[in-house]
């Protein structure tokens, strides 16, 4: 041994000790030098009875010659009993011969002896020693003594014992248990799988051991289950996680794998034992479970209905997130009976307690049925909550759960509260005006929803606007054929009423927000300042007006018409209520409303704005009226010195226009009403400018579509006399007649709202599919939602309001006609030959029979024809045209394809068999097919598409007389 190979270290006893404990306790470690010289013999004795050890030594043949005072202790012996071998004395006699045998060996081979064996204490009681001895060598290698120990390692083997039961009684356990279980070393490779993991997966213990477990788990499975493993496996944290098993027949269930770290005593990682369990069924009850909640969920948030469930035993609520917004908490932060107390308003608190106590009560088991304010716990919003349920009771009476449903009904209060409000004020009003009964049924009427009255009023304007259509164009008529000046005078009043009337009727829809706006991006300041003389006029001299422009100001996007006679209601308002004397201020700048003042006013949106603001020195409005001011017919004028529908105006043009209105007033002080449109951030549109030229009609064909007898009438003579053509239909049907009919027309006139299935837009359009070039003006008192939307005015769309004057009139459809696409040059190139088949000359005069059973469109087929200068003969269906072909000769038979009875095609081969000579022109707004005619007949014949020009008629007559 090492240890022994060097003479200085062994010139006593203590040294040759020292230098071999090594050898004898752990051989793979070296103990420090002694110092030179060594030490004496009772420091030598002194270490050797104390060491913790029995300790001997022995010559080279394993003559025992020394033992320490320890072994005499144990064994109860004393040197002289234990020299040489007379230790074999305190060793058990079925022992003995086997650790001879070993001893033996040792000294014969110079090798290390370790051996355990039992020794008898002086008590006589034999407990397991380990026996170690290590050869010390000399300079030439030679064993020339033996140092040896024994330790007591009774203890130790006890608890191997109780280890190798207890291991005997785990793997049994594991291998009877119903679920899979597993161990672990502390590198995280399996060591163990009980019998449950083989017979579950199919694998062998060579194939599952290590890591091969993994290759069991569904592939989609393993890198998170691997990920997860390891990761606690590093940490050394217990875990759980869920993954796919594969079972011996190759399916894969579900199972949940859960394990916690293993120490030993002195805190060292062992590794893990964990157990895995199939959960297939639970999975599948817990994933139809989850298609059952969530049916419900989107069920009950369709319907807006929030459940709830309080566990009494458990003092646990569960809310789901619809409930916890009624609350005013986030959907992801837990709640609790604190958070439903706190969140009730404070006068809602009592009520609603004694209520949830009444249900809980086994006595009463009433029915939880409340209504309550909350305070949001996160935003501070007051809400209104309906809520039921019902206590649910054990076999012992006591209540354990309530659950039951909660609906947010915020609005619907609110609804409740302003109808109550509405009520209150109306009935205020009623009964401060009983006496007079016209302004309280005018109060009643306008105490509905504006929705009402936008419908009521725009069908009122409707009629009414037709009336005065009438009156208006019939006065303007008769304006021409009057020269007494008293009479003249008179017509003036009446055209002044109708005037009158007709900005009543704009009032109303203007409050119905109902007027078809026609926005542009607007400079407001410029507006204002071109305003001023008027207003200036308007107002009087003892008006002084101040206008204030702010720098940089902002364009919006509003009607400028309406936004001027805005500003004139409120201008005009102000003069009344300063008595014709004061100080007018207009001011216009920009303006932020912010999101403070958006959730004070709820129609109102965060934003940019531009402000006009219109302020006075008069009376000013007291504190109880100032709600009432934008209502319809409410005036604090005196009788008969206002409609009450000025400020009606200028709050439903806001409101339309996506504005507000605010109004500021003091009594006596004055008066400030500030309007507030949306900003625009385009470039500002060019000014309209105005028309002041001559009145001029024109030649063009007009198409006239109006329901009205009166109206229709009235304006066929308005438009003869500026000299058009006029074509005209009751309805919208009869019109798309007139234009398939082939009619040659400029312009459609249509009234908005039609009788009928067609509506007028689609009329337009389909006008516009037949005739490109063909212009569009729709007129009408109240346009619903048929060209306008939003408010607004289509894109495209030109519209003039009822009543119009002549001149308004006529100017609009110059401006409409002369802005016309011009005609493609192949539709002229066309025109020019069918005004001239020949090239020079005037076209021959045909005798040409028309057979087509509309009524309107034969009678617009003959004018064209005759106009042509051909001799046209008329016959409305198949019999009639045959009667007059056996009658008479005829160039041409221009026939209408789908005739009553017999047809087009049939009528042609009966011409062709009695006038071999005739000319065949079908008319049909479809392609001609095989089975329209004979083959002979359709090889004799041309067709023309309706609808068809008086040009396109043109070319194919010299088309068809040229083939014949």
């Amino acid at each position: 041994m090492a240890a022994g190979e060097e003479q200085s270290g062994l010139s006593n006893p203590a040294g040759q000790l020292w230098a071999s404990l090594n050898s004898a306790t752990r051989l793979d470690q070296s103990l420090p030098d002694l110092p030179p010289g060594g030490i004496d013999d009772a420091s030598f004795r002194l270490l050797a009875d104390n060491l913790p050890t029995l300790a001997w030594i022995a010559n080279g043949d394993g003559y025992i010659v020394w033992f320490n005072r320890r072994w005499h202790d144990y064994c109860g012996t004393t040197p002289d009993q234990m020299e040489g071998w007379g230790w074999q004395t305190v060793h058990h006699p079925d022992v003995l011969p086997g650790v001879l045998e070993r001893w033996r060996r040792s000294i014969g081979e110079g090798s290390p002896f370790e051996m355990i064996y039992p020794l008898r204490g002086a008590d006589g009681v034999y407990r397991p020693f380990l026996a170690r001895a290590a050869p010390v060598l000399d300079a030439s290698g030679k064993v020339v003594r033996w140092l040896g120990k024994n330790s007591d390692v009774s203890a130790q083997i006890r608890v191997e014992a109780a280890l190798r039961e207890s291991e005997a009684r785990f793997r049994n356990m594991a291998d009877n248990a119903p679920v899979m279980m597993w161990v672990t070393d502390a590198s995280g490779a399996c060591t163990y799988l009980n019998r449950e993991w083989f017979e579950f997966t199919g694998q062998t213990a060579q194939e599952a051991l290590g890591l091969g477990w993994l290759d069991a788990t569904h592939p989609d499975d393993r890198p998170e289950a691997e990920r997860t493993f390891l990761a606690a496996n590093a940490r050394r944290e217990p875990f759980r996680m869920e993954y796919r098993l594969r079972r011996r027949d190759g399916s894969y269930r579900w199972a949940i794998d859960a394990a916690a770290p293993r120490f030993s005593d002195d805190g060292s990682f062992c590794g893990y034992i964990g157990s895995v369990l199939d959960i297939e069924e639970r999975h599948e009850t817990e994933d139809r479970l989850k298609e059952a909640e969530e049916r419900l969920r989107l069920a009950t948030e369709a319907a807006e209905v929030g459940f709830w469930d309080l566990d009494l035993l458990n003092d646990v609520l569960v809310w789901p997130p619809i409930v916890k917004a009624m609350f005013g908490i986030s959907a992801d932060v837990p709640v609790s009976m604190e958070d439903f107390s706190k969140g009730l308003h404070p006068e809602d608190l009592e009520p609603t307690t004694t209520a949830l106590q009444a249900a809980c009560d086994p006595r009463q088991r009433a029915l939880y049925d409340v209504e309550y304010r909350t305070i949001g716990k996160e935003d501070g919003v007051e809400r209104w909550v309906a809520a039921k349920g019902r206590g649910l009771f054990d076999a012992q009476g006591r209540c354990t759960r309530v659950i039951g449903t909660a609906i947010d009904i915020t609005a619907r209060k609110k609804t409740e509260a302003e109808l109550q409000d509405l009520n209150q004020r109306l009935e205020t009003r009623v009964a401060r005006a009983i006496d007079e009964k016209r302004q309280a049924e005018e109060a009643l009427r306008q105490s509905q929803k504006l929705e009402a009255i936008g419908k009521l009023t725009g069908g009122v304007a409707h009629d009414f606007n037709n009336l005065l259509q009438v009156i208006a164009g019939n006065l303007e008529l008769l304006a021409d054929s009057i020269d007494d000046p008293r009479a003249r005078r008179r017509l003036d009043h009446a055209q002044d009423a109708v005037r009158r009337g007709a900005k009543l009727a704009g009032q109303l829809l203007a409050f119905g927000r109902r007027t078809p706006l026609e926005p542009k991006v607007i400079n407001a300041g410029k507006l204002v300042r071109g305003l001023d003389d008027m207003l200036r006029r308007t107002l009087g001299d003892e008006i002084e007006v101040e206008t204030t422009i702010s720098g940089g100001l902002w364009n919006t996007h509003a009607d400028p018409m309406q936004l001027e006679n805005a500003i004139l209601n409120l201008a005009i308002n102000a003069r009344d209520a300063m008595n014709g004397s004061g100080k007018l201020t207009i001011e216009v700048g920009n303006a932020f409303l912010d999101d403070d003042y958006a959730r004070l006013h709820s129609d109102v949106s965060a934003g940019q704005y531009v402000m006009i603001a219109v302020t006075d020195t008069g009376s000013g409005i007291s504190p109880e009226l100032i709600d009432q001011v934008f209502e319809p017919f409410f005036s604090t004028k005196p009788e008969g010195q206002g409609t009450g529908l000025g400020l009606s105006m200028v709050y439903g043009f806001a409101k339309q226009s996506h504005g507000h209105v605010k109004i500021y007033s003091e009594v006596a002080q004055g008066t400030s009403v500030k309007m507030y449109l949306p900003r625009s951030t385009q470039r500002e549109d060019a000014p309209v400018v105005r028309d002041d030229a001559p009145l001029v009609g024109g030649r063009e064909t007009i198409l006239v579509v109006e329901d009205n007898e009166s109206v229709r009438s009235t304006v066929v003579d308005m438009l003869s006399g500026l000299g058009y053509h006029v074509l005209k239909a009751g309805d919208a049907a009869s019109a798309l007649a007139v234009i398939e009919s082939g009619a040659s027309i400029d312009l459609l006139f249509t009234d908005v709202v039609m009788p009928g299935p067609l509506r007028s837009p689609e009329l337009a359009r389909k006008a516009k599919d037949r005739l490109p070039r063909i212009a569009v003006l729709f007129t009408s008192g109240y346009t619903e939602n048929a060209i306008v939307h939003g408010g607004r005015l289509d894109e495209g769309v030109s519209l003039i309001s009822k009543p119009y004057t002549r001149d308004a009139l006529a100017r609009k459809l110059r401006q409409l006609l002369d802005g016309r696409p011009a005609p493609r040059p192949q539709d002229e190139d066309g025109a020019k030959r069918a005004a001239s088949p020949a090239g020079d000359g005037p076209p021959p005069r045909l005798r040409i029979l028309v057979v087509e059973d509309e009524g309107l469109v034969r009678l617009l087929a003959t004018d064209m024809l005759e106009e042509m200068g051909h001799e046209v003969f008329e016959a409305a269906n198949a019999e009639d045209a045959l009667r007059l072909l056996e009658a008479e000769r005829y160039d041409v038979l221009f026939t209408d394809l789908g005739l009553p009875g017999m047809g087009g095609g049939e009528l042609a081969g009966h011409a062709l068999r009695l006038r071999p000579e005739i000319a065949i022109i079908f008319a049909s707004g479809r392609p001609l097919t095989d089975g329209d005619a004979p083959d002979e007949v359709l090889a004799r014949s041309i067709q023309i598409s309706k609808p068809y020009t008086a040009s396109d008629l043109a070319a194919k007559l010299t088309l068809r007389t040229d083939m014949e």
